[in-house]
């Protein structure tokens, strides 16, 4: 699979985000598990980020990876090659989305990505028929024509509110192995209702829309975020793009996160939204290209898609995948310029997670810490079983994706599970953040 990622400045609201999922490049994600959405993708995907407000990254092709930091007019693109068999964005952003640029935003609300979250509909598919209009956060549900609340929200007097998340440091290992678990059971292998036209959008089945909803909250917990929930108007648009952009030529120079006017299946909304989404191709569903996001091999200057997932504020979202055409046979759309979640605001939060942390995160070949000042973070690991100092090396990032970020990388070893890693990271406001990562295998 492939990535791109998109750049935000610190503009208040406005900033922009964009991804495109990994089918064939090396720089994604970690092999598929034993359900199709239970990993970040084929070893064989790459990533690349699109360029920022009102921008376009340059430079997007099949088998590379490239970060586009781009200005009002267009991004300047490097990329990195890889084996091409499908692939991520993160585009540039323009004028019609909004989303936090930076680390002055706001964090969202409480969540909850497991298992009662995933019995819960999104908000997207054919529309039901229920009594009253349902409340924020929520959707009706077609066999009950009822409302039922997104995953992440709850009930209460009659509005859906989000589950209190905590502390990552606080999670028990049976939380947080529940949640994983839980956040990677895919209930639509068949995700998308549509003709078979090559440019007719379709639409995606509410289960799909769940999966990936459920995915995307089980990270956002992870890291102490609060929940997200689709908009419908985000899913048709992001539909489009991701119609748009199956048919993407790789050949192109331009960037997939503006294409032009003449590319196959183009519409009005699909070229818009393609500014303001992650896009991937080849995840195999809407929910496995999260976690392509989150790993986020290829855009090692950057780590715009994990950024962007993880930034606090995000809400709501659109999401869309089409598939059956195209180099890649899929293509998946992330709508992620909003910023209207509400609840906790983190200090900093780590991928891997501070305390309890999946395997499979503390296997990232690039650490990170995002928060207010981290830019010029620089971080010391210790393996407390031993109290052995682990080299590290340190990896510059670009600013303005999400939130300010450090990033490191193991140098010659590899987290275990049973073992704790104590991060220190000097160089910010205040005294150093001192966490522990405990890596646990869930599966």
């Amino acid at each position: 699979m492939r990535q791109h990622l998109a750049r935000g400045r610190a503009l208040g609201a406005l900033g922009s985000l964009l991804t495109l999922a990994c089918a064939s490049l090396v720089a994604c994600s970690s092999s598929d598990g034993d359900d199709p959405g239970s990993s970040a993708g084929a070893s064989n995907a790459g990533a690349s980020n699109g360029g920022s407000s009102n921008a376009a990254g340059n430079g997007n092709t099949a088998g590379s990876t490239s970060n586009t930091a781009g200005n009002a007019a267009a991004g300047a693109g490097n990329g990195s090659s890889g084996a091409a068999s499908g692939g991520v964005a993160n585009g540039g952003a323009n004028a019609g989305g909004s989303s936090n640029g930076g680390a002055s935003a706001g964090a969202g609300g409480a969540i909850n990505g497991g298992a009662a979250g995933a019995n819960a509909a999104g908000s997207g598919g054919a529309p039901a028929a229920c009594a009253t209009a349902c409340t924020a956060n929520s959707k009706c549900e077609a066999a009950t024509k009822t409302c039922v609340c997104n995953p992440g929200f709850v009930s209460q007097g009659g509005m859906c509110s989000a589950v209190p998340v905590g502390d990552p440091t606080t999670h028990t290992q049976d939380d947080v192995c529940n949640h994983w678990k839980a956040g990677h059971v895919v209930t639509e292998t068949k995700p998308l209702t549509a003709s078979g036209a090559e440019c007719e959008a379709g639409t995606l089945k509410p289960g799909a829309i769940t999966d990936t909803l459920v995915r995307i909250n089980l990270f956002r917990w992870l890291e102490g975020m609060g929940p997200v929930s689709d908009d419908p108007q985000y899913d048709a648009d992001a539909q489009a793009c991701a119609n748009l952009e199956a048919w993407w030529d790789f050949t192109s120079t331009l960037s997939p996160h503006a294409p032009p006017t003449t590319s196959k299946c183009y519409t009005a909304a699909g070229g818009m939204t393609a500014g303001q989404s992650n896009i991937s191709w080849g995840s195999g569903s809407p929910a496995q290209s999260i976690d392509q996001y989150m790993e986020d091999n290829g855009n090692d200057t950057t780590l715009g898609h994990r950024r962007w997932v993880v930034n606090p504020p995000l809400n709501p979202i659109g999401i869309g995948y089409w598939q059956t055409g195209g180099k890649y046979g899929n293509a998946s759309c992330l709508r992620v310029f909003a910023s209207k979640g509400t609840g906790p605001v983190p200090k900093w939060n780590a991928v891997p997670p501070a305390g309890f942390a999946p395997i499979e995160m503390a296997k990232y070949k690039q650490w990170s810490v995002e928060g207010k000042g981290m830019a010029k973070g620089v971080a010391t690991v210790l393996r407390v079983d031993d109290n052995m100092t682990l080299a590290v090396t340190p990896q510059a990032l670009s600013q303005g994706y999400g939130e300010d970020t450090m990033s490191f990388k193991p140098n010659g070893w590899t987290a275990e599970a049973g073992k704790t890693y104590r991060v220190t990271v000097t160089g910010v406001t205040g005294a150093p953040i001192v966490f522990d990562v405990k890596p646990v295998t869930c599966n």
